[in-house]
């Protein structure tokens, strides 16, 4: 009968340490998370960019392991990026005149702290689509930190610098491309 106790107590103990290790995991970043309030940027984009530029090749995120640490994957931030541009009215679905392609070169992330402070290093090239000429072509990063007042579990704290990382470079990125210079409308020939 004691052997009994013995192992139905192991057992239930080894189930609270796994539901605890289970609350514990890490969870990938939300996209709407690292969407930028993009109000009052002043008077907006020049008109050459205004629904002109499509979303293209986004690479260099990493998925999320439940085990380890939060991370932010391709799917996540191209989404971000997505919405970033529609927001901000630069965006158009499709057949853009310009296309953004977006590296996540680093994501710079403590192994552990109280406060949390995660860099974000993205690199964008903005091309016009018929001509294949690089309209803006830079590397962006931007620091975010997130503190126990944020949250209590470290898992969460990383997750959500990681969120406001990539919120604070999409907000940089919108603002360099709303301070680009008009450009007159294609006249060559489209590019294969």
């Amino acid at each position: 009968m004691s052997r009994r106790f013995i192992s139905t107590a192991a057992r239930l103990s080894l189930l609270s340490v796994g539901l605890a290790l289970l609350g514990a995991c890490a969870k990938p970043a939300s996209p709407s998370a690292m969407v930028p309030d993009v109000a009052g940027f002043g008077a907006g984009p020049a008109s050459a960019y205004r629904g002109a530029i499509t979303a293209g090749e986004v690479s260099g995120g990493s998925k999320t392991s439940p085990l380890w640490t939060s991370q932010v994957d391709n799917p996540e931030f191209r989404e971000a990026l997505v919405r970033t541009l529609m927001e901000s009215g630069l965006g158009r679905a499709d057949n853009g005149r310009f296309r953004l392609d977006a590296v996540l070169q680093k994501l710079e992330q403590p192994f552990a702290g109280f406060a949390m402070t995660v860099n974000a290093t993205i690199a964008y090239r903005l091309t016009e689509v018929a001509t294949g000429a690089v309209v803006y072509d830079k590397a962006i990063t931007t620091p975010a930190t997130a503190t126990l007042d944020d949250a209590v579990d470290g898992q969460a704290r990383l997750r959500i610098a990681n969120e406001r990382a990539i919120r604070a470079n999409l907000r940089q990125l919108i603002e360099e491309l709303y301070a680009l210079p008009d450009r007159p409308g294609v006249t060559s020939s489209r590019r294969t």
